[in-house]
């Protein structure tokens, strides 16, 4: 999956594509930069356009299916970590039990 974004929010169509195990290549932005890259993942990067690297990076995944597979669960096995649902649960079950007490009584 091509992601050639400039600029993006969070990143929930790169998400989709970790999830459906599809490799990736992503222009770097932002919101990828900051909360996303530093996760780990295995993707093909752009820096604002397409490079002679970039492309044989993609060709190599798109030709190699144990390295693209390799991939794809080295970056579905990343988003469980860290995006799943069940981290949201997580966190939002914290974050409710650490702060009930301040809300209002309705």
């Amino acid at each position: 999956m091509t992601y050639p974004s400039t600029f993006e929010g969070f990143g929930n169509a790169f998400l989709e594509a970790i999830y459906f195990r599809k490799p990736v290549v992503v222009n770097v932005y932002s919101v990828y930069s900051k909360d996303i890259k530093p996760k780990g993942f295995s993707v093909v990067e752009l820096d604002g356009y397409v490079t002679a690297a970039a492309v044989a990076q993609t060709k190599e995944i798109l030709t190699k299916s144990e390295l693209c597979k390799k991939m794809v669960q080295h970056n579905y096995e990343i988003a469980r970590r860290h995006f799943s649902y069940d981290v949201l649960y997580r966190r939002l079950h914290q974050f409710i039990s650490e702060h009930a007490r301040t809300l209002p009584e309705c």
